[in-house]
């Protein structure tokens, strides 16, 4: 359900973007392939926005709820390093101490450049560990992940596949390691100090630091990207054993709001504000094979960089499942997105989502507007297009809501009367400078003119479509 906030930067501007994001997310939901998806949004610590989308098994056509448990994969690593922040804290390690320190086994291994690895390496993937060991079938279902007698026979047998010290290079077998610290250090099993430390204290009673067949009744089907005959294949649950630390959590979207909200320097909460900065201090720039995304790496955290915004969290991918969180420190919203499919757009969703709250607080007036063009919103359709009006005081815009970026570049209508406006900015291939016409009737849109082609509000389309055939 929708929870509204009282207190926020800007209360009318934020509650105008949650309406919008439910009413978008909606429309994605219907129109994308996605068996479902879980958004939640918080503000300085307050759960603001909590949906769930779609089906958590569709042979058993089960629906999606905001209580069901997603497997948050990589989100693991943030765990395992707040756990060894927490040590350091205490004094029970030191971040910059080599690991063979606290793994003496590590000393016998033939490459001696691993005498030289740190914890801090490790924690940022700048040890030059091999990623995911030399056989990583388990990742596809061909056989298990590494049981610890396993893992360690295969770190012994596989040499620092770069130089420590020298640049990110993502491992998961980095951050199996650091579990093993962990526990030499503590003396307990990795997912005691992790509830310990961490869960117990923020409260955080959905989530498992593993999968057990006791979480089965609630946790997601997770799903195959679609295969050949357009259908995607149910994925069995696994165990990941000793590579927990780096990929085997289990949580929902209200408890990743809690515990990134934690993590908000001034927050008081899971690590002194000393312990957050650093996490939060770029180690290394990630080298993406993707246009215009810029990312770093911190302590267990991916820091990320778009539109105006420095934001901080973590992404993952698991068998069926893909996740992202993310947490703006300037002005506190976190967002996260849970998503049932292998190649869920759980990154594209999150990041629109700031775009809107963006785009939202930075029109919304402070002002009475001169003209009362509330009536005009709404979501239109016809044979050929989906579109939102969008209304901000005076200022209204047209937007492709079936995307995953839908306010980028929207068109602006420029006021000629109430009924009456002007493309005034639109892509070049659209029709700038022509007219969009409300027709209204008894105080209602009845349909829309736009630039010549007729649309009518997203309802009177729909059921329009139940008793019609297109035809020529």
């Amino acid at each position: 359900m929708l929870l509204w906030y009282d207190y926020c930067l800007h209360k009318k501007a934020l509650i105008n973007s949650l309406e919008f994001i439910n009413s978008w997310l909606q429309l994605r939901y219907r129109h994308d392939d996605i068996p479902g998806f879980v958004v939640a949004i918080a503000h300085q610590g307050e759960i603001i926005f909590n949906e769930a989308y779609g089906f958590a098994d569709l042979e058993k056509k089960t629906e999606l709820t905001t209580q069901h448990l997603f497997r948050i994969e990589s989100h693991s690593k943030t765990f395992t390093a707040t756990a060894i922040m927490h040590m350091a804290e205490n004094g029970k390690l030191r971040i910059d101490d080599y690991v063979v320190n606290y793994l003496p086994w590590l000393k016998e291994h033939k490459d001696k450049k691993w005498q030289k690895v740190t914890i801090r390496q490790l924690m940022s993937h700048g040890a030059g560990v091999i990623r995911d060991g030399k056989q990583n079938d388990y990742w596809q279902l061909e056989g298990s992940f590494p049981d610890k007698d396993s893992f360690k026979n295969e770190i012994l047998d596989s040499d620092l596949v770069l130089d420590n010290n020298v640049k990110l290079k993502y491992s998961n077998y980095g951050y199996t390691l650091l579990g093993f610290v962990i526990e030499a250090v503590s003396g307990k099993s990795y997912n005691n100090i992790v509830g310990e430390k961490i869960i117990q204290p923020l409260k955080l009673t959905n989530t498992y630091p593993e999968y057990s067949r006791i979480l089965d009744s609630r946790l997601v089907t997770g799903y195959s990207r679609i295969e050949y005959d357009k259908k995607r294949l149910p994925i069995t649950q696994i165990n990941t054993y000793s590579m927990s630390p780096a990929t085997g959590f289990c949580s929902t979207a209200e408890d990743l709001c809690k515990y990134f909200s934690a993590h908000m320097v001034g927050s008081k909460k899971l690590l002194d504000d000393e312990s957050k900065k650093e996490m939060q201090r770029v180690q290394w720039h990630a080298n993406t094979p993707y246009q215009f995304h810029n990312e770093d790496y911190g302590l267990g955290l991916e820091i990320e960089y778009f539109t105006e915004r420095r934001v901080i969290g973590h992404g993952g991918g698991f068998p069926g499942q893909s996740t992202k969180s993310l947490f703006d420190p300037k002005d506190k919203i976190v967002v996260i997105v849970l998503t049932n499919c292998i190649d869920g757009p759980a990154g594209w969703i999150a990041k629109s989502i700031y775009s809107i709250i963006d785009y939202f607080q930075q029109n919304t007036p402070t002002t009475k507007p001169k003209h009362d063009l509330k009536k005009l919103e709404g979501r239109y359709m016809n044979l050929w297009s989906v579109t939102n009006i969008v209304v901000t005081g005076d200022k209204v815009v047209s937007t492709y809501p079936n995307t995953w970026d839908t306010l980028y570049k929207p068109q602006r209508l420029e006021y000629i009367d109430d009924t009456t406006f002007k493309v005034v900015e639109s892509d070049s291939f659209y029709s700038e400078g022509e007219l969009v016409r409300f027709n209204i009737k008894n105080g209602k849109v009845e349909s829309l003119d736009y630039t010549g082609a007729t649309m009518w509000p997203e309802e009177v389309w729909l059921q329009k479509q139940q008793n019609r055939k297109i035809v020529g």
